[in-house]
């Protein structure tokens, strides 16, 4: 679509697509360096590293993937609707990494809590990062 100018801008449907597409390609990068880091560690540690590491990385990853779904769930351009369902997504993410903890300690006697929140920390900086090289692209 071209505005007054001439210049073509892009419709809020096509940004949602654009950006759904960045957050995937970053979500499948986080996984594939979880899974990655998951298996050097059961090569070369003990068991408990390697359930810390995988199941830090995967409290990320899948509130997150859950918060993509959710907010990008609506196909309207309608700011409201938008901003509702981003809050929804949010409060879904917080919840679902309460639990996500609170589970892996419950079911995972033999868990270096220490290990599994510097995943954590580490694959929140590689989303960061890689969603900003992504989206100035």
């Amino acid at each position: 679509m071209r505005n007054d100018l001439g210049l073509v801008r892009n419709t809020g449907m096509e940004e949602i697509i654009r950006n759904r597409a960045i957050v995937n390609k970053v979500l499948l990068f986080e996984t594939f360096i979880v899974v990655l880091a998951g298996i050097v560690f059961f090569i070369f540690t003990n068991l408990e590293f390697t359930y810390s590491i995988i199941l830090g990385g995967f409290a990320y990853i899948l509130p997150n993937a859950m918060f993509a779904k959710f907010s990008f769930k609506t196909s309207t351009t309608n700011s409201s609707n938008i901003l509702v369902w981003f809050y929804v997504s949010e409060a879904i993410k917080v919840i679902a990494t309460i639990v996500f903890f609170a589970l892996s300690f419950l079911f995972f006697e033999t868990l270096n809590p220490g290990l599994m929140i510097l995943t954590y920390g580490i694959v929140l900086l590689v989303n960061l990062i890689g969603l900003s090289i992504l989206i100035k692209n």
